[in-house]
């Protein structure tokens, strides 16, 4: 991305407005006196001391990727009576895409202990059933069922369905795993091995981690999580600063669950997972991972669908982790970016487009280099792969300006409206 490539950007004209509203006069009279709107030297040194901040944990993340995801971590030599039960919970409704292939991955754990699968859907028509019940012919070793029907606990449709399956597991320790997620055989070992070795550990979760996209949403999807949310992921969890997971696989205590009073009590919330993580955070458990992916297929079928997502996410979290969702636009490449380059021209006298330029530039390597890393290999377009992040980068703040100044959201056809505590109600 070279000096002419940012005069012609989309994102250019907003470096120009930045820099052009940051030459404007700070100072204005008043009755009579001058008054300093804001120091701008100040600022200045905040915006580099920002820069300098996310630029470090750009760096964490690639040392996270180099020390646990490069090569999986091996297996722990102990005997296979060590390792306790474990119950999977894959909550189901519909048919996702890949489903067989996700479902059967729990059968192909490569796990010591003994494994209980309980498949929780609402809908004793739903087609997840016949995929569920094909795996349970094709592995009859493995004790395995479907519990249909739901206990209404509260308005988030995923607790509501997975209340039999928890009332009913026999292991203390769940894996609470989404029906669209793939996980390699051993992390379920591996995860466990975690477990054993902290006993004040409560929470192994996996990073989403995003493939094989086939629209444009899903390509715009996909670059988005297999960048800039993978690798945040990564290093805020590494900072270990406060509880950070999301809910697509995580392997928790059922009896701390029980602690903060189970699987109920979130159920009027629709950052299920994010108020779960907080709550055993508080509780004094701790939170790891794996160097395992929880993979799920890019199943965004349209462009409008992807934004649909992205305004449901940083609504959801607006009123569950308020502070960092309005920093959030912070974090991003060209809002930083044009912030950084008027800082070190008004600070230093570099020259602004150039500073953009490059700025983007050493961004966009780093990302192209930490996806081949974590994915140990190309995409299946390089080209393909770039635009969509490059379109991603430049939808980044126009999306999170629209979804910051509403308070609903759509999610399996219903409509939710957020409480300032965070829960929700259904309007229809």
């Amino acid at each position: 991305m070279n000096t002419a490539a940012a005069h012609n950007s989309p994102s250019a004209g907003m470096l120009s407005t930045i820099t052009h509203a940051a030459a404007i006069s700070t100072k204005a009279r008043v009755a009579g006196f001058r008054v300093d709107f804001f120091n701008a030297d100040l600022v200045a040194y905040f915006v580099l001391a920002l820069a300098a901040f996310l630029w470090l944990l750009i760096i964490i993340s690639h040392c996270v990727l180099q020390r646990r995801y490069v090569r999986p971590r091996p297996f722990v030599d102990r005997p296979a009576e060590h390792y306790p039960p474990v119950t999977i919970i894959r909550p189901l409704k519909g048919l996702d895409l890949g489903l067989r292939r996700t479902l059967e991955s729990s059968f192909r754990q490569e796990y010591p202990g003994v494994v209980e699968i309980l498949f929780a859907v609402e809908d004793p028509d739903d087609p997840s059933i016949g995929v569920a019940n094909e795996l349970i012919e094709c592995y009859p070793k493995t004790r395995a069922r479907v519990l249909i029907g739901q206990d209404n606990v509260g308005i988030n449709p995923k607790i509501n369905n997975m209340m039999k399956a928890f009332a009913q597991a026999h292991s203390d320790l769940l894996w609470i795993c989404d029906s669209n997620v793939y996980t390699d055989s051993g992390t379920l070992r591996r995860s466990v091995d975690l477990l054993l070795d902290n006993k004040r550990m409560g929470v192994i979760h996996h990073v989403v981690f995003s493939e094989a996209p086939a629209t444009f949403g899903a390509m715009l999807d996909n670059a988005f999580l297999v960048t800039n949310h993978c690798r945040m992921y990564l290093a805020i969890n590494a900072v270990g600063i406060a509880s950070c997971l999301t809910g697509k696989s995580n392997i928790y205590y059922k009896s701390a669950l029980d602690n903060v009073g189970g699987l109920a009590a979130f159920g009027h919330y629709l950052a299920e997972d994010n108020m779960i993580g907080q709550a055993l955070w508080h509780s004094g458990w701790g939170h790891t991972m794996t160097g395992d992916l929880a993979r799920q297929p890019a199943d965004i079928g349209s462009f409008f669908e992807y934004c649909s997502r992205r305004i449901r996410w940083v609504r959801t979290r607006k009123y569950n982790v308020t502070f960092a969702t309005f920093y959030e636009p912070l974090t991003e490449s060209i809002l930083l970016g044009a912030l950084t380059s008027w800082a070190l021209n008004h600070l230093y006298g570099f020259n602004v487009y150039s500073t953009f330029s490059t700025f983007l530039s050493c961004w966009f390597a780093l990302d192209m280099l930490f996806f081949y890393r974590i994915n140990h290999g190309s995409p299946q377009s390089w080209p393909w792969f770039a635009f969509s992040w490059i379109c991603r980068e430049i939808l980044a703040l126009p999306l999170w300006l629209v979804a910051i100044v509403g308070d609903t959201v759509t999610w399996r056809g219903q409509v939710f409206r957020f409480h300032l505590n965070g829960t929700v109600e259904v309007l229809k």
